[in-house]
């Protein structure tokens, strides 16, 4: 009985040895689970993490010290892969980019790809053009191109030209950038970012229209953003009363909306009675302004203060119709 209870016991020994040399062998990182894009580069100090989402992560060096980080869906498909500082192997490129859009004029500004990234609806390259300057592509799936980015420097014109619809270019707002560093199309509408003459920083939205939807200019004065942000509730005649805000009364009934069918001031520079102030309320409040304050007119130009997307103290100039042409800091 006890011999017996001894080889039972020896068995046990040996099945949980057995139990725990396996648990070992399915936890080590293995090359061969990787996508073959990954396996092939043979990655040293490798290490695979997979996420409560089913995403695996992966972090290796090649043989020549660069350092891969990539990702991997649930599927086993490479969705991702970075050089940490560094330049992708070109396998990794081929892998992850189409042969449409390595082909296309904006790859001929990079003179390295340091990133991929597959997303749903997009695919975004990252690298560096031969001055070192990092660049930025974005195409939709259908291989268009749907925005580029260059750090401190310009895009060049026949790019702006292919991202930039004839009605936007025709736009008067375009014409105040001197140098435009990022457009990026998305969901029918226009972002630009770049700089005016002056080298301050600059930013339009338009919709497919040319029409603008938002407009900043940075030139370090933000004013009292703690006493716009009070307004947050407050559109184009939706003061608490004539002449009044949360920084206390203002002389006369000069406010958007105090007359009384809302169409402007009152004073000796009245604003047009065909004005619309409610559309030009809602329009502005759905384009993300907030804290409207007074609304003059000064010749043709139509004056508007309030508060941008961004939180910041603007005073915004409108056409005859209400549109946005013009946004400067106050």
């Amino acid at each position: 009985m006890a011999l017996r209870t001894f080889t039972t016991s020896a068995a046990m020994l040996a099945l949980i040895a057995g139990i725990g040399t396996g648990a070992l062998a399915q936890t080590a990182p293995a090359a061969g689970d990787l996508p073959a894009p990954l396996s092939q580069l043979n990655l040293r100090n490798l290490d695979i993490e997979t996420k409560r989402d089913g995403m695996r992560e992966v972090e290796g060096r090649t043989a020549d010290g660069i350092d891969i980080e990539a990702r991997i869906d649930m599927a086993g498909n490479l969705v991702e892969v970075e050089a940490d500082d560094g330049i992708l192997p070109q396998s990794l490129v081929d892998a992850l980019v189409p042969a449409d859009l390595r082909g296309h004029q904006v790859m001929g500004l990079f003179g390295s790809v340091t990133e991929v990234k597959q997303r749903p609806d997009h695919v975004e390259i990252k690298g560096r053009q031969s001055t070192g300057t990092e660049i930025e592509a974005k195409f939709d799936r259908q291989n268009t191109l749907v925005g580029i980015e260059v750090d401190d420097a310009a895009i060049p014109a026949d790019l702006v030209g292919t991202l930039l619809p004839q009605a936007v270019r025709d736009n008067e707002v375009i014409g105040q950038f001197d140098r435009i560093e990022e457009i990026v199309n998305r969901d029918g509408r226009v972002m630009v970012k770049g700089e005016d003459a002056g080298g301050r920083d600059m930013r339009a939205e338009f919709d497919a229209d040319g029409r603008v939807l938002r407009f900043g200019r940075e030139d370090g004065r933000r004013g009292d953003r703690g006493a716009e942000r009070r307004h947050a509730d407050h559109g184009p005649g939706h003061d608490r009363g004539p002449g009044h805000d949360d920084r206390g009364p203002r002389p006369g009934p000069d406010r958007m909306g105090d007359g009384p069918h809302g169409d402007g001031p009152r004073g000796p520079a009245p604003v047009p009675a065909d004005f619309d102030s409610v559309a030009v309320n809602q329009r502005l409040t759905q384009a993300g302004y907030s804290g409207f304050g007074f609304l003059r007119a000064e010749g043709p130009r139509l004056l508007l203060e309030a508060t941008n997307p961004q939180g910041e103290a603007v005073t915004l100039e409108l056409d005859r119709q209400g549109e946005v042409v013009r946004e400067t800091a106050r």
